[in-house]
């Protein structure tokens, strides 16, 4: 099967629970739509460090269309405050 995989830089312990706010809220509105399957949302997460040390979390999609959702998703999150 097919992984989509978002990276996302995190650069503060601040960020990351951001991130797991805005992970647990894209869920929460996945969840509530209607017209989706309850069991249509497959995401993992996992801790991964970059070249240079630095810390990423990978966003791993089953769905292409999903982790271009949440791409779009995280950057209006991430842009609050």
């Amino acid at each position: 099967m097919t992984e989509f995989i978002l990276d996302v830089e995190l650069h503060s312990e601040d960020e990351n629970a951001r991130l797991s706010a805005a992970i647990d809220s894209f869920v929460s509105l996945h969840d509530s739509d209607v017209r989706s399957d309850a069991f249509d949302l497959d995401l993992m997460v996992r801790t991964v460090f970059g070249p240079g040390g630095e810390r990423l979390k990978q966003i791993i999609f089953q769905q292409h269309e999903l982790a271009d959702a949440f791409s779009t998703f995280w950057v209006a999150f991430r842009g609050l405050n």
